[in-house]
């Protein structure tokens, strides 16, 4: 059977049958399909002239509970009728269809196994109904096929609904087979768009017997886009332009924007192989973060950041399994002996405050905006040099991290004010005073992202040798920013890469993106980090499945990340930086209570086919709530032990870039000089092998972020000269120890 992937062949393959059957090529109109129960036991009436020839039912292949495939032979028929009936010729199912092939995909509210009789009829011309049996089979539930997978059984950790995407998952050999057995119409010139891991695949039919090597951990979505459209990134909620548009997509019900599933597959572990970044007793139908719970203690190296939220866990717990530092929000509940104590040790973290937070500012008057910053807060502008040391005397340093959210905000202050640089010069000596001298790393950063310019971006339409001239540029002459030397921001020591996504299929370079900022970063003189957001920031009506006793509720929330994009996240960000934080990433639940301030969703109760009030499972005044669970904490901390497995083993070793190749092609050797292979493996969307080596251990990784999801072959030199051999897969990272 064909693989239901994104070549020229299949999407033209129903016309290339045309010919074959003696049919004129049919107007392409995409589908409109019309599925109504059937109200009365009556026929389609056609007023048109009779039909040249057909339709007559050929064949029905791909049946379902809610589609199929009826192949036909007709000419001229440019609009069908079809019914679906039992044997006692009851209509059960009725529509209309405009066919963009003869080989039309039907889809109908489900149906039950059964016998069951198709008939077509001409719309635009009128014919005999022509009418063929079927038979819709039964079909293993997902529990069913599991428990034949046995120990190979995928694991979901976040979902959707059925009826937008209902994914059927087998085994056959060492590769997985992915289906979508959903009934989802699809409008006049839209298309199913899914995203496997880093691949795009489109159809007008839904996802069939898609190959997936497994290996890594699985995020697939599925959204109804526009014919031709380039990236859902053009799909606006509000403007029309000649870029952005409200109709580039369609919802699908409950006003959803996507139907997705992330889940975790086994990997059979092979001593000497790559590491499987999830551990084998880590189970998410918990549907709560869980990784301190299941975590073995461990320590990163020394001037490592990891900043994770407690939730119900005790900080002690958090520290002892690699966390380094507490937000001081999450400390409330801790004694204030104890916080003392972190405090002191330089464990702490002021998690992103405003700047009329830090700087104890006053709101006078109403908002009124002038020379970029409200004078509801700054009445007489920015402040001079001695209010602003003054300022940074009176700041709160008892946290040995500072990273700042300056960048918004009514109290906002463009960063080129002359008076950050003060501000920020004294607040670093104060620093150097209470924390340096004791030999305790600080970090200072202005603010959680950087507005980077343009010219320091891999997407930019700039040649690949012109991004690597940057790496060789000396700091003073790399595009300004308020960071470059004698900068208003200059003073920091700290610069921390965002990732905040937005549309999802616009995530496979960023992995690449991040790290070469990070080498502009150490030419700039600072270090960096990763602070990522779990959740695209765009489009927040998409539904997670929870269960319950007495139902199923469906919360509107944005769509998670793809864990391996947060995994290599973490990971790239101890190698090439110094700090990781997932914003947004909670610690463990006491309950499965919502807080309605912030979710709201649609309510099944057990036997209900459609949503009702009544959903019981609010938090009461001064309870705590239940955030949801996207998996993103847990496949956060995924990040940090493989990390500290295997680069943390080898910690100020010597680095290299490795050369390779993939399935017997030729070798690739890369640049050793800066990231000029990480520009490489960019403009050519491919993967890189890096490595760092001390005390004759070798600890070296591969990453495509590009990658398709069937096993490759690779090959690897290691510094030492040796050439190992490997099998990978997938946009995931793979990292081991040697």
């Amino acid at each position: 059977m064909l693989n239901f992937k994104k070549s020229k062949l299949l999407k033209t393959l129903p016309f290339l049958l045309i010919p074959v059957l003696g049919l004129s090529l049919f107007q392409a109109k995409g589908l409109i399909n019309n599925n109504n129960d059937a109200s009365e036991n009556s026929p389609f009436v056609s007023m048109a002239d009779s039909c040249k020839a057909g339709p007559r039912i050929m064949a029905i292949t791909d049946i379902s509970s809610s589609n199929l495939n009826g192949q036909f032979y007709g000419i001229d028929i440019f609009r069908i009728s079809w019914t679906i009936k039992d044997p006692k010729g009851t209509i059960l199912r009725q529509g209309e269809q405009e066919p963009g092939s003869n080989n039309p995909l039907i889809t109908f509210k489900p149906l039950p196994t059964g016998k069951y009789i198709l008939t077509y009829s001409g719309k635009n011309c009128t014919s005999k109904p022509s009418s063929k049996e079927f038979i819709i089979p039964v079909v293993l539930s997902m529990a069913e096929m599991n428990a034949r997978m046995g120990t190979y059984a995928p694991q979901t950790v976040a979902k959707g609904m059925d009826e937008h995407m209902n994914l059927f998952i087998s085994r056959q050999n060492d590769v997985y087979l992915i289906s979508d057995n959903a009934s989802a119409p699809l409008g006049n010139g839209y298309e199913y768009r899914y995203m496997i891991g880093a691949d795009i695949v489109k159809s007008n039919q839904p996802l069939k017997n898609y190959f997936f090597a497994g290996n890594n951990p699985l995020r697939i979505w599925k959204m109804k886009t526009k014919v031709g459209l380039e990236s859902t990134n053009s799909w606006s909620d509000r403007e029309n332009n000649g870029y952005y548009s409200t109709s580039a997509g369609e919802v699908f019900s409950h006003n959803t924007t996507a139907a997705f599933r992330t889940l975790v597959f086994p990997t059979v572990h092979i001593k000497g192989g790559f590491l499987n970044p999830v551990p084998e007793n880590f189970n998410p139908s918990t549907q709560n973060s869980q990784w301190a719970d299941i975590a073995p203690d461990m320590k990163l190296p020394d001037g490592h950041v990891w900043i994770a939220s407690p939730g119900a866990w005790p900080v002690e717990q958090l520290r002892a399994k690699g966390v380094t530092h507490i937000a001081k929000h999450d400390l409330t509940s801790t004694s204030l002996t104890t916080v003392m104590k972190m405090k002191d040790l330089g464990v702490t973290y002021n998690n992103v405050p405003r700047i009329e937070h830090f700087m104890n500012l006053k709101a006078s008057g109403p908002d009124q905006m002038r020379d970029g910053y409200n004078l509801k807060f700054w009445p007489k502008g920015q402040l001079s040099k001695e209010q602003a040391i003054q300022k940074a005397n009176e700041a709160d340093i008892s946290d040995a991290i500072w990273i700042g959210e300056t960048m918004e905000g009514t109290s906002y202050m463009p960063p080129d004010a002359a008076m950050w640089g003060h501000f920020y010069k004294r607040l670093r000596e104060r620093y150097q005073e209470k924390w340096e001298a004791r030999k305790i790393p600080f970090y200072i950063a202005h603010n959680y992202f950087m507005f980077w310019p343009k010219e320091i971006s891999l997407s930019r339409n700039r040649n690949k040798e012109y991004f690597k001239n940057l790496l060789h540029l000396p700091a003073a002459q790399l595009p300004k920013t308020n960071f470059s030397p004698g900068g208003t921001l200059s003073q920091t020591n700290l610069i921390t890469e965002a990732v905040y996504i937005g549309p999802p299929d616009i995530q496979q370079g960023q992995v690449y993106e991040s790290i070469f900022r990070m080498f502009i970063i150490k030419n700039l003189g600072y270090e960096s980090g990763i602070f990522l957001f779990g959740v695209h920031e765009w489009r927040p009506n998409n539904l997670y499945q929870y269960k319950y006793p007495e139902g199923t509720f469906y919360a509107s929330n944005k769509l998670p990340l793809d864990p391996n994009v947060i995994i290599a996240n973490g990971f790239i960000a101890q190698v090439f930086g110094k700090l990781y934080v997932e914003w947004g990433g909670f610690g463990k639940s006491t309950n499965k209570n919502f807080d309605p301030e912030w979710t709201q969703g649609v309510w099944f109760p057990k036997g209900a086919t459609d949503p009702q009030p009544g959903f019981s499972h609010y938090k009461k005044p001064g309870e705590g709530s239940y955030p949801g669970y996207t998996g993103s904490s847990d496949f956060s901390y995924f990040s940090q032990k493989l990390y500290n497995d295997t680069f943390g083993q080898t910690d100020g070793g010597i680095r290299k870039f490795l050369k390779y190749k993939i399935d017997n092609g030729n070798w690739l050797p890369p640049s050793q000089f800066s990231a000029e292979e990480i520009v490489d493996a960019y403009h050519d969307k491919r993967g890189f092998v890096f490595s760092q080596t001390k005390n004759g251990k070798t600890a070296w990784f591969y990453l495509n972020s590009f990658a398709d999801n069937v096993w490759h072959n690779i090959e690897v030199e290691l510094p030492n000269g040796t050439v190992v051999k490997e099998r990978v897969a997938g946009n995931g990272i793979h990292v081991k120890l040697q």
